[in-house]
């Protein structure tokens, strides 16, 4: 990790030099004959020529070459929603690996138990009761703990699901689900950011859902927030990207299918004999090794991205074909194009 960041800081300065040079002799004498365009092309076209062939070389030597996982051990790791299900299995996994386990729940009991649990094992781990959806709650309990230490990672997994027709939901509970798979993470995320940027190290992970990539129905709230959230960690990807002062702060999107956590429900569709769901411990094992692997999307199960880009690609009649065909049991089976 630490040649590939003295290799990109050795290009990139070599690429701002060239710039400079652009500035200052080359497009002042090609400018008067009108054509000051040429160098800015000419650069950028082996620039891309540069970075298609060193993509594909290091796409190869991935695929070749076993993948490093980087150490928790003394990492200060904050997971919302610690509480119960995905929440649960992360902070105590994470404690396993030498982490330090910051526990968010808005159930004091449960987070204390999970906190309780961490520390029987020998783990380090502290539990606030925050409520994500309330901003000055998440804000000032964000301060205190970056007065006590400071936050190299953080799990943003707290969320809420209903399966209800959009119909039936009042617009409070609408506002609500909103609120808790969309806004919450933002305010969290927003509330430890700022510090990592200040160290120039961090690791940011929001745990979404598939919902996010495909429609469902009766999960119109639901899909919606996810949605959004894929929108915002790609952007804040983007964001941190561009800038070079902030390229060590990595992102993880975690994209679940059905996990037996109790918040989705069982699944009904015609392959379930082949992929049900799979149980939470499993779940928070393959996203820790991913976050180990510093990846930037992970999928449960992995094949969801695949289907999903898959799916976006076909004409609309095709996908509620195949839609209606995999979910045999709801009510779709009996509509027509």
């Amino acid at each position: 990790m630490q040649k590939k960041n003295i290799f990109s800081r050795i290009i990139g300065a070599l690429a701002r030099k060239f710039r400079v040079f652009q500035e200052i002799w080359l497009f002042p004498w090609f400018g008067k004959r009108k054509l000051s365009a040429v160098p800015l092309w000419t650069l950028d076209t082996f620039v891309l020529i540069l970075k298609l062939c060193s993509t594909s070389i290091m796409a190869v030597a991935r695929t070749l070459l076993p993948e490093t996982k980087k150490s928790l051990y003394g990492e200060t790791i904050l997971v919302t929603g610690a509480g119960s299900g995905i929440g649960r299995e992360l902070a105590i996994q994470f404690a396993e690996l030498g982490a330090t386990v910051v526990c968010w729940d808005k159930d004091a009991r449960r987070n204390n138990t999970v906190v309780d649990e961490i520390r029987k094992k020998d783990g380090d781990s502290f539990g606030y009761t925050v409520d994500v959806t309330i901003r000055e709650q998440v804000s000032s309990v964000a301060a205190s703990i970056r007065r006590l230490a400071d936050v190299t990672m953080v799990v943003s997994n707290a969320g809420e699901l209903t399966c209800a027709p959009l119909t039936r939901l009042s617009p409070e509970y609408v506002a609500k689900l909103i609120e808790v798979n969309l806004l919450a993470h933002i305010l969290v995320i927003r509330a430890f950011l700022p510090s990592m940027i200040e160290r120039r190290y961090g690791h940011i992970v929001a745990i979404n859902s598939s919902s996010g990539l495909m429609p469902c129905a009766d999960m119109t709230p639901y899909c919606a927030a996810k949605s959004g959230l894929k929108g915002f960690m790609d952007s804040l990807s983007e964001e941190l990207r561009l800038d070079t002062w902030t390229d060590n702060i990595n992102t993880t999107s975690v994209y679940l299918g059905t996990v037996a956590t109790g918040l989705y429900p069982t699944p009904n569709h015609r392959f379930v004999s082949w992929y049900s769901d799979i149980p939470a411990k499993e779940a928070a094992r393959i996203i820790i090794e991913g976050i180990r692997k510093n990846k930037k999307c992970i999928c449960i199960p992995s094949y969801v991205k695949f289907l999903t880009d898959l799916y976006n690609l076909m004409p609309y009649r095709i996908r509620i074909v195949l839609i209606d065909f995999f979910n045999f049991g709801h009510r779709g089976w009996f509509c027509f194009c």
